[in-house]
């Protein structure tokens, strides 16, 4: 069976805000735009929310102006977008942590698919597992075998609990009928000493964070979860070479709240797909690790729903603490 996953209407708008909100939708945008994002300054979230602002508000005329709300693993940023007028002035830059909140926490001030416009991705990336470079595994069939025969015994570390990264791991585990030990950090570059030290044998994070150790050598690249080579990592093998049909593929996309006019969804997915276009914006994003990912509302809004019963699936049969 192929596993694949995409890297997670409680709130009623009354009709008359709704009306309110679609009002003189034929001349938006005549004021400046906010695009929250949910995660702190520099971060993925940050940089690829500013990388899209600048093309958007060069296309529409009007500032984009990216706005931080971090905390509660993006959500905070979420909320306030799902609660936002649709008039088109409110938007957020998701990742695909969206979806693991969704399956992490028991309750969420919303519904993470009913309560939001999708527009469009902007960006897809697959997550890297890493070992130390003198680790005594060469690769994901030897990591697999080791945690056969002595269940449990293998630790990975991951930027924390009910993380997209942390969901993948399990993902995989489930798939291939193996224990791992989780072991948790508070983000960022945090595992990397005790994962060069040994202390946790594996690491599962982004290739921002795990690229530089594997390409310098500190590190070394068990696997990369997209379906075949990464061309931004060819040093890591994909995952689905040792366990067919294997795929996680997480993203950062643009959302605004529930009831937006379909012409700005349509003007905005247009404008997203133009600055993927561009040169500048693709070296920007491959500097990250990821590379442009047009699609449509549809599929945009299918991709998040199927992720979101991915990831409640894995959480539940891990027998993961919700939150």
């Amino acid at each position: 069976m192929r596993r694949r996953a995409f890297t997670s209407g409680l709130l009623a708008m009354p009709a008359i805000a709704r009306a309110q909100g679609t009002s003189g939708s034929e001349h938006w945008p005549d004021r400046p735009i906010t695009l929250l994002q949910g995660f702190g300054p520099g971060g993925n979230g940050d940089v690829l929310a500013r990388l899209a602002a600048a093309p958007l508000s060069a296309a529409l005329g009007q500032p984009v102006v990216v706005e931080g709300r971090p905390g509660a693993g993006g959500n905070l940023a979420s909320d306030a977008t799902a609660k936002a007028r649709p008039d088109g002035y409110t938007f957020v830059m998701l990742t695909g942590g969206h979806t693991a909140s969704a399956a992490i926490y028991n309750r969420l001030p919303f519904d993470p698919v009913a309560d939001f416009t999708f527009i469009g991705s902007w960006v897809a990336f697959p997550l890297a597992m890493a070992t130390r470079a003198d680790a005594p595994w060469q690769n994901l069939a030897q990591v697999i075998a080791a945690a056969k025969e002595k269940p449990g015994s293998i630790t990975y570390a991951t930027s924390g609990v009910g993380t997209t990264q942390h969901l993948a791991a399990e993902l995989l585990a489930q798939t291939v009928g193996i224990t791992l030990n989780h072991v948790p950090y508070r983000g960022g570059t945090a595992p990397l000493p005790d994962v060069l030290s040994g202390r946790v044998d594996l690491y599962m994070d982004t290739i921002t964070t795990t690229g530089p150790g594997i390409r310098d050598g500190k590190l070394r690249g068990i696997g990369v979860t997209s379906p075949g080579v990464w061309p931004l990592l060819p040093e890591a093998p994909p995952m689905a070479a040792t366990v067919p049909g294997f795929e996680v593929m997480s993203w950062t996309g643009l959302a605004g709240p529930p009831g937006l006019p379909a012409p700005i969804v349509q003007r905005l997915n247009a404008e997203l797909h133009k600055a993927m276009a561009s040169p500048e914006v693709k070296a920007r994003m491959g500097t990250l690790g990821a590379i442009p990912k047009p699609d449509s509302p549809a599929e945009f809004t299918r991709l998040v729903a199927d992720q979101v019963a991915t990831w409640r699936q894995v959480v539940a049969k891990a027998g993961i603490e919700r939150q």
